[in-house]
C-alpha cells in the first residue's frame, strides 16, 4: 500500500495529499463532461484526502451528471461529484492531477452515468462545410475541422500539462479550422510560453490550443547549411491550429490511430 500521493493543479494554486490507498485502477465515467475532460476518478476513503494548499482558484461547473471543480488559472480539473448513477453524492478526485501516477499504466473500471443530451448548446449551422465538429461542454467554445481527421496525425503524451488535460491532439493548419467563441476562453501559458492552452471560462473544457513559437531571433545562430530546413519546420509549426480530439462530437476514440508517447513529467517543477 502506498504511504501517500501528492496532487496539484498544474500551476500549484490547489494542492492535496491522498493517503492510505494504492492507485492501480481508475473509474472511467462515460457522461459527456467526463469524456470531454478525460477524467480518471478515484473515490478516496474517509479521512484520506487532505487539502494542503488552496489559493481560491477552483471554479465550479454544474452539469446534469457532474459538479466539476477545476482551476480557473491553469484549467486542471481536480474534484468532482456525480448527481446520478452509482457514484451519486460521492466525492471524487481526478487521478490525472496526482504526481506519482502514470495514467498510461492504470487499469480502469467503467461507470456509465445517465446521458445528458439536453445540454443547451449553441449548435454550429447544419450548412457548415465541417467534416468534424467539436465543442466544450456548455457550448460556448466550438470548432470546425474542414478535413478528415483520419488524414492527420493524432498524438497523446503524458507531459505535466497534457496528462492533466487528458489532451489528445490533432494538428491541422489554421485554414482547415474555424474557431467559435475565442472570447469565452481563458489561456494558460507556462515555461517558455511557446504555446498556450485555451479553456472555456464556464465549463473548463479545452477545445483548442495556440502556438506562438520561439522568437525568430533564436534562429540567428543556426548554421547556414541547416537554416532553411529549420525555418521550414518552424513555419510549418506556426501554421498549425491544434484541436483536442476528446471534444469532437460523435467520434469514437477507439477507432482512431493515436500515437501515444510515454514521456512522463521530467523537467516539470511545481512552483514553491
Amino acid at each position: 500500500m502506498s504511504s501517500g500521493y501528492h496532487g496539484n493543479c498544474h500551476c500549484g494554486r490547489f494542492r492535496f495529499e491522498l493517503t492510505g490507498v494504492e492507485i492501480t485502477e481508475a473509474i472511467v465515467c462515460k457522461c459527456t463532461l467526463c469524456a470531454k475532460k478525460g477524467y480518471l476518478w478515484i473515490r478516496p476513503i474517509t479521512g484520506s484526502f487532505n487539502v494542503t494548499r488552496d489559493e481560491g482558484s477552483l471554479t465550479s461547473y454544474k452539469a446534469p451528471t457532474l459538479t466539476d471543480q477545476f482551476c480557473g488559472h491553469c484549467g486542471t480539473g481536480v474534484l468532482g461529484e456525480h448527481s446520478l448513477g452509482s457514484l451519486n453524492g460521492q466525492q471524487l478526485v481526478n487521478i490525472r492531477a496526482i504526481q506519482e501516477v502514470n495514467p498510461f499504466k492504470l487499469g480502469s473500471s467503467i461507470h456509465v452515468a445517465a446521458p445528458d443530451d439536453e445540454r443547451p448548446l449553441k449548435r454550429i449551422s447544419e450548412s457548415s462545410p465541417a467534416l468534424h465538429k467539436a465543442s466544450c461542454h456548455c457550448g460556448q467554445v466550438q470548432a470546425e475541422l474542414l478535413v478528415p481527421i483520419t488524414d492527420l496525425e493524432i498524438k497523446e503524451d503524458n507531459c505535466s500539462s497534457c496528462v492533466r488535460d487528458a489532451y489528445i491532439g490533432v494538428y491541422p493548419t489554421k485554414d482547415q479550422v474555424k474557431i467559435h467563441g475565442r472570447e469565452n476562453t481563458f489561456e494558460y501559458k507556462y515555461g517558455q510560453k511557446f504555446s498556450g492552452t485555451l479553456y472555456c471560462k464556464i465549463c473548463g473544457v479545452t477545445v483548442f490550443r495556440n502556438i506562438y513559437g520561439p522568437p525568430l531571433s533564436v534562429f540567428d545562430k543556426v548554421p547556414a547549411d541547416r537554416k532553411e530546413r529549420v525555418m521550414a519546420a518552424y513555419w510549418k509549426n506556426m501554421a498549425m491550429q491544434p484541436l483536442n480530439v476528446r471534444t469532437f462530437d460523435g467520434l469514437d476514440l477507439e477507432s482512431l490511430k493515436i500515437e501515444r508517447t510515454d514521456e512522463g513529467t521530467e523537467g516539470y517543477v511545481l512552483p514553491p
